[in-house]
Order: structure tokens, then C-alpha cells, then sequence
């Protein structure tokens, strides 16, 4: 055993050189693992919001499209039961048709603002145009 006045030695409780390099060999590879591990994750909760965010356009995008069919549906209904009602066949049908469709167009303006207000609230970019792909 080595002699308790040595201060470098096991019993004084101080690594050696040797077992130092050895625990900062270990500290730099769990570094370098926690870093990977930390990148992956960070990827996936990127990969996730995004995800996310697709789906909400597209939840989005599917519900412009039915307020917009439904404001045109309504209107012609309206006009086609004035017109049946009044006998004015086939102008009023014709002018709440159009009432309808504008009624649509606006809803669905309306629609898109609020969502490019919620999406830029949460960090993403709408109504940006992107690289193109094949531009090179």
C-alpha cells in the first residue's frame, strides 16, 4: 500500500492522472451522447409541431371550403323559395345565389385572417411564398 503521508495516493482520496484522464474521457463521451439524444429530440418535437400544424391547416382549409359551399347552398335556397313563393322565377334566385357566394367569399377571408393570426401567435409561417424544388 502506499504511504498514508503521500497525498497522490488512493488513501488520500485524490484520482490519479491516470484515473482523471480516464473520468474526463467518460464526461466528454456523455457529453457527446447527451448532446446527440437532445438533437433527436428537439427533431422530433420540431417534426411533431409540424405535424401539427399541417393537420390544423388542413382541419382549416376543409372547413373554408364547406362554410363557402354552405353560403352558396343557403343563398340558392333562398332564392329558389322566394322565387316559388313570389313567381319571380329566375331573378331572385339569381341575386341571392350571388348574395350567397359573396357571403361564402367573405366568410372565408374572415377564416384565413384569424388562422394567419393563430399560426403566427405560435411560431408558423402561412401565406409565404417557398423555394421552389426544382429551380435548382
Amino acid at each position: 500500500m502506499s504511504d498514508p503521508s503521500d497525498k497522490h495516493g488512493p488513501a488520500s482520496g485524490e484520482p490519479s492522472s491516470q484515473e482523471r484522464a480516464q473520468f474526463e474521457a467518460r464526461i466528454s463521451e456523455l457529453g457527446e451522447r447527451l448532446g446527440k439524444v437532445r438533437s433527436h429530440r428537439k427533431a422530433d418535437m420540431d417534426e411533431d409541431a409540424d405535424a401539427e400544424m399541417r393537420g390544423r391547416g388542413m382541419a382549416y382549409g376543409m372547413r373554408m371550403a364547406a362554410e363557402l359551399v354552405a353560403a352558396v347552398i343557403v343563398g340558392g335556397v333562398i332564392g329558389w323559395s322566394l322565387d316559388w313563393v313570389l313567381g319571380s322565377r329566375p331573378w331572385l334566385f339569381l341575386l341571392f345565389f350571388l348574395l350567397g357566394f359573396a357571403a361564402g367569399v367573405l366568410n372565408v377571408m374572415r377564416a384565413y385572417e384569424r388562422m394567419q393570426r393563430e399560426f403566427a401567435a405560435r411560431g408558423g409561417k402561412i401565406g409565404q411564398s417557398l423555394p421552389d424544388d426544382e429551380r435548382g
